[in-house]
């Protein structure tokens, strides 16, 4: 079988031949998310993040979980996001459990806004799995005159 080589602005590239599969395959293999399941970590949930003149509007995809086993907090403008997915196995009458992958599995994101957020007025709200976070911008303190005695 002949690999094709094929050429971009004059370098040569490598063959095409796997070269997909392959480069996909070593991405998966090297995700932060794929080596926190081989060493039995937390998953980084996938995120979206958007500003406005007010705030953020982060989305991060969990699911499974319920929000008695999810966890937000926010600490100033660091934001983290720590969750768990329990599962219990059902065993019918009959039936032999052959394979059991789903059973526990944690979230946790960490990450820094460029502003403060005002944790007062934050809101957190899970729909079919993904959390949604509404998290306004801290009011900048407006400085005052002391008075001299």
């Amino acid at each position: 079988m002949n690999m094709i080589l094929r050429q971009r602005n004059g370098y040569p590239l490598r063959p095409t031949l796997f070269g997909n599969l392959f480069d996909t395959m070593l991405e998966e293999f090297l995700s932060p998310t794929a080596e926190a399941a081989r060493e039995g970590g937390a998953f980084s949930p996938r995120i979206d993040v958007v500003e406005n003149e007010r705030g953020y509007q982060v989305e991060a995809d969990l699911p499974g979980v319920t929000k008695e086993h999810l966890k937000v907090s926010v600490d100033g403008s660091r934001v983290t996001i720590e969750a768990e997915v329990r599962r219990e196995a059902e065993r019918k009458e009959g039936e032999t459990v052959m394979h059991i992958e789903r059973v526990v599995r944690k979230y946790a994101r960490s990450f820094e806004l460029p502003h403060e957020v005002d944790d007062a007025q934050a809101v957190a709200r899970l729909e079919h799995g993904v959390l949604v976070l509404t998290l306004p911008k801290k009011q900048a303190a407006q400085s005052r005159l002391l008075q001299i005695q």
